[in-house]
């Protein structure tokens, strides 16, 4: 019976070796993908959130939106997000343009982002 030569079994390694390293890529590749899609998901909902909150206050106390901008800090999915509004004119008196950006952010790193955005119109009435 004959055996396996050394050369025979550092070739077998080193294949070993190349594939691993190909899956570990691929799998960290996906593991990105999947936080980035994640982000993007819940800062959607969270524009989507701002944006519903806004018009509800409008429906329970009409008044004209005065432009300009705001910040919003809030925890979300257990991370911290920063909200951005900004108000702007239209031609038209009682409609306002509205836009949400929504930037995950953290101590360390600061504001990431947007990673989502949203905008829309809200009326006087």
């Amino acid at each position: 019976m004959r055996g396996f030569t050394l050369l025979e079994m550092l070739i077998a390694i080193a294949i070993i070796g190349v594939i691993g390293a190909a899956v570990s890529t691929a799998v960290g590749g996906v593991a990105n993908q999947t936080r980035s899609l994640e982000q993007r998901t819940v800062a959607n909902w969270i524009a989507n959130n701002q944006m519903t909150r806004m018009r509800m206050l409008q429906r329970r106390e009409p008044q004209s939106l005065g432009e300009g901008k705001q910040q919003t800090r809030l925890v979300f999915a257990d991370r911290e997000w920063e909200v951005e509004t900004q108000i702007k004119t239209t031609d038209h008196p009682w409609i306002r343009r509205v836009e949400v950006s929504v930037y995950e952010s953290s101590d360390e790193e600061g504001r990431q982002g947007p990673y989502g955005y949203l905008s829309g119109f809200l009326g006087q009435y």
